[in-house]
């Protein structure tokens, strides 16, 4: 639905045939986007589905339009891609997690790796997870993606290895294979996870109990990368290879 408003909605916000919206919603919509009577919105509900709507009415503290078509989710990749980020410095995780959902990973886990430097309270930690939601869906309107990257809170590698892997590849500038070579050995794959270091790299102990894991190792090329770039072309790697990118 190219040039409608694109924006996300709750369930209660649809009444019959109409769409009526307040609070953050309206304000985001009438104060910052300034939209008027007659323009159309596409209208994300929580799982995905889309709705077209037409403003009919515009007031002080409230917005309705009338829906003239509903379509599935839009936007997803074909391969649910988890990405376990070791924790950046600065804005970097910022830029990840918004590049990450315009390139269409399903969920980012932030790790406290080894070698990460940020070091949080819980309280700060749930800060800054919802601080990355909201980046998410911003990033994820600007894309027109149904479903916003999730962003969980972040994990100790020992807790992500206690649970049961999808196909995991590993992120190691020192060893590994081009990821091509790679999936010509692997199955297709409709979920991935993907471990990726921190600016100083995965320590020696990471890394082994990674591989012991069942994580396939995986390297870009012969020059060494940022961590928050390498993050990025591993991402449209995978998506080449197993979802969407580069398609029709």
């Amino acid at each position: 639905m190219p040039h409608d408003v694109f924006c996300f909605i709750d369930a209660d916000a649809v009444q019959g045939e109409m769409l009526r919206l307040t609070g953050a919603a309206f304000h985001h919509l009438a104060r910052v986007r300034r939209v008027r009577v007659g323009e159309t919105l596409a209208a994300a509900l929580p799982d995905g589905t889309l709705l077209r709507a037409t403003i009919t009415a515009l007031g002080v503290d409230a917005l309705e339009a009338r829906v003239t078509e509903t379509r599935p989710p839009v936007g997803i990749s074909p391969c649910a891609i988890t990405l376990y980020q070791a924790v950046l410095k600065g804005d970097k995780m910022e830029q990840v997690v918004q590049k990450a959902c315009e390139l269409g990973a399903a969920t980012l886990t932030p790790l406290l790796a080894a070698r990460s430097v940020p070091r949080w309270t819980p309280a700060q930690a749930a800060e800054r997870t919802e601080r990355w939601g909201r980046i998410a869906e911003a990033a994820a309107a600007q894309c027109e993606r149904s479903v916003p990257l999730q962003v969980t809170l972040p994990e100790t590698l020992t807790a992500v290895l206690a649970r049961p892997l999808p196909l995991a590849l590993l992120l190691d500038a020192r060893d590994g294979d081009p990821l091509p070579v790679l999936a010509a050995r692997l199955p297709a794959a409709p979920s991935v996870a993907l471990f990726l270091g921190p600016e100083g790299g995965w320590d020696d102990g990471e890394l082994a109990r990674l591989r012991a894991a069942g994580a396939h190792p995986i390297r870009l090329g012969p020059r060494i990368l940022r961590a928050e770039t390498a993050t990025l072309a591993a991402l449209t790697l995978v998506q080449y290879v197993w979802g969407d990118v580069g398609t029709a």
